[in-house]
């Protein structure tokens, strides 16, 4: 049975058409229709003053059509605020660090605006509620569009101070930040020891822009600091609708790609929308299905975790492949809510009377029957190095064509260090590390344990701490010990056959420029350069390894794989070497995970279960059942 949950936003209403237009949009499966509720609209004249007329009017021809109604309640932003309130002493903008100057957008810390909050919510829960008409609630808190992230880059230029940057320069901000450093570290003292700074009180603290911080340290500190201030806020809002609602889903609005300054943590969001039965709504789709996968994972695989349930949202125009491509996505996921923008899937009337399909709703009522809200089965993990988009924008250097390369082979579920800290680990049998990174170390002892006590670790390169020092635990969990030295220069690398991994025991060998020497004894050596020590001028080349594991009693292994990172094997390119990787990762999902395989064939995208059905996504956008 196809979820209940298809909601569309901006339906054409104000027309003389919008009833019949309405009942074209049931007809299509829809189920429920969302509008931009802008607090303005109905509190216009003055605390207190609430005036209902203007959505009364599209709530009630929303139920007529026999839809449901999705309020996208929206406060935060400047647009939607009364000028009333923005015209109050007690409203607080926010106030960038860049330049100091204030924005009519709420300010997150502005104590003052949660008392708003409480009042309008409550109001407007006991004025609609008995409409039993609502589907869900979707808060509009902050960012351009009501999402739980900061500004981003804002409308109508000129119209108020925006941009993309760090919006804590207000004065409850700084006032909050000094409060959680000195709860972190209870003297200044500590905090200047573990900063390299030199503050003569936690007063003279507050919030500073990347480039002036005192060490890596301090900076990820800060940048904890502002996801969390946020997720609070989201954590406010979310039991304050749940208190309104309290059988009602409700979902947080959130996108992006975690940029640092848009303060935003998918996990922690997710967390917090189960603490209050909420889910999120994630803005981050378009028409490609390996782009919505990438950006879509980690927010899905969180909210798996925590036990809450996902919407999905378009951020732009979708083409009729793309609408196949997310309904297999949702399909394959098991999502509870989708969302589409109206011009996504229906096309504009010019004439009363006139249909609203065309190829793009056809195709979406053919694979709506294919959506159901389940939980995914899988157990193998991406590591997402959450730290490292901290200092980038917000995607980690060098992942995307190692998460893609392994949604081609078999369903994966990233996992940051958040959802490592909260026993994510337990829920698989075999973690891949990305290319060379860095994290916190207590993520990496965590792998430690997780190997050490059973687990599978596959690492694409060493991985450092914050501080980018080497972490003696998780390099000795491979073979390495810190007596051992990489040795840099070209070499031609043998691979040795090993009946644990049969794919890589059929790959020939390759030349390339590093391995390492000096291993733990107990090393076992998959892809080695063997030692030769008469070369030009009397140099010698070192015995090194570049593939090697170490297992342990209790079933554990851990593989390090340091050989060049190719895809895709073509013997007609200059210097053509096989696709190494590939097959060591495929030996690995066989040998240590139930995974099952979802290797295309031409004239295929990718392909998923549905259920116990294994489908495929044609290249040409068709969903099809594989035989």
């Amino acid at each position: 049975m196809a979820i209940n949950e298809i909601v569309i936003q901006h339906v054409p209403f104000g027309r003389e058409d919008t009833p019949a237009i309405l009942r074209q949009v049931k007809e299509s499966g829809a189920t429920a229709v969302q509008l931009y509720t802008f607090w303005k609209d109905f509190e216009p004249h003055g605390e207190g003053g609430f005036d209902w007329e203007h959505f009364d009017a599209q709530v009630k021809q929303i139920q007529e059509a026999g839809l449901q109604w999705v309020p996208f309640l929206l406060m935060g932003p400047k647009y939607a605020a009364p000028d009333w309130w923005l015209n109050d002493p007690r409203h607080k903008g926010l106030v960038c660090l860049e330049h100091g100057k204030e924005s009519p957008i709420e300010s997150i810390w502005n104590p003052a605006f949660r008392e708003q909050v409480t009042r309008v919510v409550k109001a407007f829960a006991a004025h609609y509620g008995p409409w039993d008409v609502i589907q869900s609630v979707q808060p509009g808190i902050c960012g351009d569009y009501g999402e739980a992230i900061m500004p981003v880059q804002g409308n109508w230029p000129g119209d108020y101070h925006t941009h993309m940057g760090y919006w804590c320069g207000d004065e409850y901000a700084a006032a909050h930040f000094r409060r959680a450093m000195k709860e972190k570290f209870g003297t200044v003292e500590a905090m200047n020891a573990a900063w390299r700074s030199h503050y003569a009180s936690f007063e003279e603290l507050t919030p500073f822009l990347p480039h002036q911080t005192p060490s890596r340290t301090a900076l990820f500190d800060e940048l904890r600091w502002y996801k969390d201030a946020m997720t609070e806020f989201a954590d406010f809002w979310l039991g304050t609708c749940r208190a309104a609602f309290p059988d009602t889903p409700v979902y947080l609005c959130t996108g992006g790609v975690e940029e640092p300054q848009h303060a935003s943590d998918f996990a922690a969001q997710a967390k917090v929308c189960a603490k209050h039965g909420a889910g999120i709504r994630l803005t981050n789709e378009n028409s490609h299905f390996f782009d919505n996968y990438f950006f879509t994972a980690l927010t899905h695989a969180a909210c798996e975790q925590y036990g809450t349930y996902l919407g999905l949202e378009p951020a732009g125009y979708i083409t009729a492949e793309g609408v196949c491509a997310r309904m297999f996505g949702s399909a394959v996921y098991g999502n509870r809510q989708m969302m589409y923008y109206y011009s996504n899937i229906f096309r504009e009337r010019t004439a009363v009377g006139e249909a609203i399909y065309d190829e793009r709703s056809e195709r979406f009522m053919q694979y709506l029957p294919l959506l159901s809200e389940r939980r995914s089965t899988c157990d193998a993990a991406f590591f997402w190095p959450g730290l490292v988009g901290a200092l980038g924008g917000g995607i980690p250097d060098g992942i995307h064509p190692f998460v893609i390369m392994l949604r081609r082979m078999t369903s994966v579920k990233p996992m940051n260090e958040q959802m490592i800290a909260d026993g994510a680990l337990s829920s698989c049998r075999l973690l891949i590390m990305p290319p060379a990174a860095f994290t916190d170390r207590a993520t990496l002892h965590a792998v430690c344990e997780y190997v050490k006590g059973g687990g599978h670790v596959l690492a694409l390169g060493r991985t450092a701490d914050i501080e980018l020092e080497p972490v003696t635990e998780y390099d000795e969990l491979f073979g390495i010990l810190p007596t051992s030295e990489v040795g840099f220069g070209g070499a031609y690398y043998h691979v040795r056959g090993d009946e644990r991994f049969p794919r890589l025991a059929n790959a020939r060998g390759y030349t390339h420029n590093q391995g390492v020497f000096g291993l733990h004894p107990d090393t076992v050596e998959l892809v080695g350069c063997d030692f030769w020590g008469n070369n030009y001028s009397g140099t010698t080349t070192a015995a090194m390894s570049n593939v090697f594991m170490r297992e342990y009693p209790s079933g554990g292994a851990a593989v390090m794989y340091m050989g060049p990172h190719l895809f895709d094997y073509n013997p007609q390119k200059p210097l053509a070497e096989h696709p190494l990787l590939t097959s060591l990762v495929l030996d690995m999902l066989e040998r240590y995970t139930d995974s099952a395989e979802l290797c295309t064939l031409p004239g295929e995208q990718a392909r998923g279960y549905i259920g116990d059905v294994l489908y495929a996504l044609r290249d040409d956008g068709e969903i099809t059942r594989v035989e």
